[in-house]
């Protein structure tokens, strides 16, 4: 019986000590420095579909994120290949409305911001755009599959969300 006693002990006595180093994550959760997962230089590759929406071909390119000068916003500049483009893009997070915000700064189109929601590992931004008179909801996931890698799935719906068509999918690798 002492045995027992003993090892039951011991068992409660490593639950506690394995708890005690782990912080309330609701106390240490800083949704501005989740923004953080994003800094780094970036190498993507991958492949923009043929749809109706997008032509066939290889996609690769960079991207260079990192802290504003105040540690309030995320800056990426990214530079793809094909067809060449290089675009800005900023994210924060509104306090006052709990959420993330991307806005997006292009060279050959409107600039334009959309929320950006946060499940775990992935980022979605969705989007109402314009292709040949026609509205369409662009939405763009990004996994990261951990800290240095993560896809980008881009997808557009001509039905309002019902269904999806996949224009681009690229896979991006963090620099060490």
């Amino acid at each position: 019986m002492r045995s027992k006693v003993t090892v039951f002990l011991s068992v409660l006595a490593l639950a506690a000590l394995a708890s005690a180093g782990k912080a309330d994550p609701s106390a240490s959760f800083n949704p501005v420095e989740q923004l953080g997962i994003w800094v780094g230089h970036w190498t993507f590759s991958g492949q923009i579909y043929e749809t109706k929406y997008s032509h066939a071909h290889a996609d690769t390119g960079v991207a260079d994120c990192g802290w504003s000068a105040n540690k309030g916003y995320v800056i990426c500049d990214y530079y793809s290949d094909d067809p060449p483009h290089d675009d800005l893009s900023v994210m924060n997070y509104r306090s006052s409305a709990k959420s993330y915000m991307l806005a997006l700064v292009h060279q050959d189109r409107p600039a334009h911001s959309e929320t950006l929601t946060r499940n775990g590992n992935t980022w979605i931004s969705v989007s109402d755009v314009s292709n040949k008179g026609k509205a369409l909801v662009l939405r763009t996931r990004f996994v990261f599959l951990t800290p240095d890698k993560q896809t980008t799935t881009v997808q557009v719906s001509a039905d309002g969300g019902q269904t999806w068509t996949t224009t681009i999918h690229v896979t991006a690798v963090k620099a060490a």
